[in-house]
């Protein structure tokens, strides 16, 4: 597959049945993700109509035509239990969408299905680890701002309009994604993740968060923002 034709990454760690992270990341724009890679896994999920190709073009800074060109399907035997890492490429839609609903002509990727305790080593292995590292980079600050939406109801100003976000029902299952998404994020990374940026609740006042982070332990709150 050549890398001009690639318009769609498809990210995907999984360790049993539990997805552990979920990025999608389309040239048009669309920005989905659902976890941070650790487990338990976060279920809170947004996705973003950015109007953008700027995720995009950054993540394919990272991919060569020599990572194209391979097309790995790697599956072992599973004794203990599984871990899947997937890096997936897809191009030239035949319906005329280039989003959710296109028909993809074009496809390659990078599947490693493995045992927990395997020795199997490859350097594309390394390759699709470094690659979803990547882009959980990439998109940790808006995904704070979809978790802060899920879970208090605040809305970030530097949310696309077109933003959609899917979060649990139950009061006891949020705060179990909240949780996990705070005990996974980096730490040091927080105060990057809410820099120059206000959050609005439900009348539209802004707000800003303030942070207090003790070692592994973070609190925040909301201040009304005045002129």
């Amino acid at each position: 597959m050549d890398k001009a034709e690639v318009e769609y990454v498809l990210i995907t760690v999984k360790s049993g049945t539990e997805e552990a992270l979920n990025i999608k990341i389309y040239k048009n724009g669309i920005l989905a993700r659902r976890g941070c890679g650790g487990l338990p896994g976060v279920s809170i999920s947004g996705m973003s109509f950015t109007g953008s190709s700027h995720y995009f073009d950054q993540l394919m800074n990272s991919v060569s035509q020599q990572i194209l060109d391979q097309n790995i399907n790697h599956e072992e035997q599973i004794k203990t239990g599984s871990l899947e890492y997937l890096v997936a490429f897809y191009g030239l839609s035949s319906n005329g969408d280039q989003g959710e609903r296109a028909e993809w002509t074009r496809s390659t990727g990078l599947r490693f299905f493995m045992d927990e305790g395997t020795s199997f080593r490859h350097n594309l292995l390394g390759f699709a680890d470094g690659f979803a590292i990547e882009a959980m980079k990439l998109t940790n600050a808006w995904y704070f701002d979809v978790v802060m939406l899920a879970l208090e109801n605040m809305r970030s100003d530097a949310l696309p309009e077109q933003t959609l976000v899917n979060a649990p029902k139950t009061e006891a299952a949020l705060n179990k994604d909240f949780q996990s998404y705070f005990e996974q994020i980096s730490k040091k990374e927080l105060p990057e993740f809410i820099k120059d940026k206000t959050y609005a609740d439900q009348a539209g006042q802004p707000h800003f968060i303030e942070l207090d982070i003790q070692g592994q332990s973070i609190t925040y709150k909301f201040g009304v923002k005045t002129a």
